[in-house]
């Protein structure tokens, strides 16, 4: 009974949409025809262009089909195994696909992918973590006297400061930092961290080799590290070419210098690494430099003032050491700060 209702309700409405595409073909206006059934000018306009049987799709018409998205997959996990970028529009030309960069990126964004930044990291082999945890084990069980250690390291100092420099602005505010070619010039610093929380550092001027390096040491390192420890000292250096050199390896030997065995790829067990930060934060923390002279001034200043200010924090680095080995040996020689 339901269905015969609908039925003659459907018959009656084709009859009507006949009867005003009649009216509409003799020259009646949508209110002429609206004002003649007894409906509105749009419900008049509605019936008129109406077209039975082909209903209107909604919303944006699926370009990327299952033959697309199934390359697409394919395409992105042998980008992956090779370790190459995956972009739009590399997608599109490797694939033929006959798609905008827009429609590419879209998909992707709705399948769970982000475009992302990636993040500078050491990677640590099992081979560089079983190290790690032996030589840790050795000053660990040795009982090894860290505050008789003396860390040191080399670092950089470029004039356009890091490609990470962010601050509080308003919305509409721009910033604008110069980026020069050739990366702008800087400075080579040497930094050599003392247990009672003082620094030690030489700008380094020319190319960083041996027999400069054997210079450093005679004029500068040694004479202060007797001055204050006498011969009761440990000395700790990365394992960069210049500081495993055989010129370098003889020198301290003739000198007594007694050198830690320090495990490769480990930058982040070099307390001077933290103390990297507290310099860049001062020296960054302004305009960009025009010149060197300005750069070295302001790391000479930021250097002085930790000196001066913040020795008790170095010093804090010295006794928390002993933490930050037994973190990493938790981790199983994995690095202790990502």
């Amino acid at each position: 009974m339901i269905a015969m209702m609908f039925a003659i309700q459907e018959m009656h409405d084709e009859s009507i949409r006949l009867l005003a595409k009649r009216m509409r073909s003799d020259g009646k206006t949508y209110k002429e025809i609206g004002y003649i059934l007894g409906i509105s000018l749009f419900s008049a306009r509605k019936l008129c262009t109406y077209e039975r049987g082909v209903p209107k799709k909604r919303g944006q018409h699926g370009k990327v089909d299952k033959v697309k998205r199934l390359a697409i997959k394919r395409k992105i996990e042998m980008l992956k195994k090779s370790g190459q970028r995956i972009v739009s529009s590399r997608l599109i030309k490797d694939l033929n696909l006959k798609l905008s960069l827009s429609t590419v990126h879209r998909y992707l964004i709705r399948s769970g992918y982000k475009y992302k930044k990636a993040r500078s990291q050491i990677i640590l082999s099992e081979h560089h973590k079983e190290e790690r945890r032996n030589i840790i084990g050795d000053w660990i069980s040795d009982n090894h006297d860290w505050s008789k250690t003396v860390f040191s390291d080399e670092k950089r100092f470029t004039l356009d400061g890091p490609d990470d420099w962010q601050t509080y602005v308003m919305k509409t505010e721009a910033i604008v930092r110069n980026k020069r070619q050739c990366k702008g010039g800087g400075i080579m610093l040497w930094l050599m961290c003392m247990p009672n929380g003082l620094l030690a550092f030489r700008i380094l001027n020319g190319t960083f080799n041996s027999d400069n390096y054997i210079k450093l040491l005679s004029e500068m390192a040694v004479p202060i590290l007797k001055i204050n420890y006498g011969t009761n000292f440990y000395y700790q250096e990365d394992n960069s070419p210049v500081h495993k050199s055989q010129k370098v390896r003889k020198y301290m030997t003739d000198s007594g210098i007694k050198v830690i065995k320090w495990p490769s790829r480990s930058p982040d067990l070099n307390i001077v690494e933290n103390i990297w930060q507290m310099i860049s934060s001062r020296v960054y923390n302004g305009p960009q430099f025009d010149n060197k002279q300005q750069l070295t001034k302001k790391v000479i200043a930021a250097i002085n003032d930790i000196n001066t200010e913040s020795r008790d924090s170095i010093r804090n680095l010295y006794t928390t050491f002993r933490r930050r080995l037994v973190v990493v040996l938790h981790r199983h020689g994995d690095l202790f700060n990502k």
